[in-house]
């Protein structure tokens, strides 16, 4: 099976990719612990790299697409938040650190809205969800508190957006997906800790497709749980190894305009590749690229 990467430190390498994202064109950007920002085409083939201005305090966890198809990385350890340019060139930075409304501590995700407000997810001083406005000088929603109840959080990971505006949280040591409208009123929530289908083992991402169906990385089970709007499971992908269709902890995930999905394979060092084939009813079926 085709795969993007191998470990290492030269080009088109990885050393535990922690993200991906894919751009207007279908390239795919991935960072690692080299504190790289690696450039793919949709083939895999490596095309640049640019290294983060500073990694000294820690590496860059959380990436996106922004409104304007810039790419946003995310520094947790500096709390702040990047976007570049597709060709790497800094376009612009944010974030002050702290625990107050409109700080960040160190932020683990964000989601761009069309509008260009910002979602961010903070861990470990202060457990939280933000909404920045898109000129980020104010916090249009702030929900924080760290506990399992609804609109409670445990190291919120993943952010992903549906094309209704609802924001899909993967609240990773509280073992479940929580889903809230745009203006941050809690709608529902969905799964529990285990290996069973519908539970989840460190969810670190999310992510929605144009049907609303959901892609959860599962961290702890080595897997990839795909749901449908309802929360009803459709697919479980994968499952702990280092053969092609197999995951080593896996960080982080990624949907392309044709349906295909990208799973940093972490522990692997590495990048997968799943096809979308046209789906068949009650079932939707991937296949690993060669």
């Amino acid at each position: 099976m085709r795969v993007i990467g191998s470990r290492g430190n030269a080009p088109g390498q990885f050393v535990k990719p922690r993200s991906v994202t894919v751009d207007r064109d279908d390239n795919v950007y991935v960072c690692d612990m080299t504190g790289r920002i690696q450039k793919f085409d949709s083939d895999g083939n490596y095309l640049l790299h640019w290294q983060m201005p500073e990694i000294e305090r820690g590496r860059p966890k959380g990436m996106a697409l922004d409104h304007e198809g810039n790419i946003v990385v995310v520094e947790p350890h500096y709390s702040r938040i990047n976007h570049f340019t597709p060709e790497g060139r800094l376009l612009s930075q944010w974030g002050r650190h702290g625990p107050e409304r409109g700080e960040l501590s160190f932020p683990r995700a964000v989601a761009i809205a069309p509008d260009g407000s910002a979602f961010v997810s903070e861990f470990q001083i202060v457990e939280r969800l933000q909404k920045f406005s898109p000129a980020r000088e104010a916090v249009q929603i702030e929900i924080r508190g760290a506990g399992h109840k609804p609109c409670e959080f445990n190291r919120a990971e993943g952010l992903s957006l549906d094309d209704a505006g609802n924001l899909y949280v993967a609240d990773s040591c509280n073992h479940r997906v929580q889903v809230f409208d745009g203006n941050g009123a809690f709608l529902r929530e969905h799964g529990s800790p285990g290996t069973a289908r519908g539970q989840f083992s460190y969810p670190y991402d999310v992510r929605v497709d144009g049907k609303g169906w959901q892609y959860v990385c599962e961290f702890g089970n080595s897997r990839v749980t795909v749901l449908d709007a309802d929360d009803q499971v459709l697919e479980i992908i994968g499952g702990a190894g280092s053969a092609p269709g197999q995951f080593n902890n896996p960080w982080s995930l990624a949907l392309d305009s044709r349906g295909n999905l990208y799973v940093a394979d972490s522990q692997n060092h590495r990048v997968q590749k799943l096809i979308c084939r046209e789906p068949v009813p009650m079932f939707h079926a991937f296949n690993l690229v060669r």
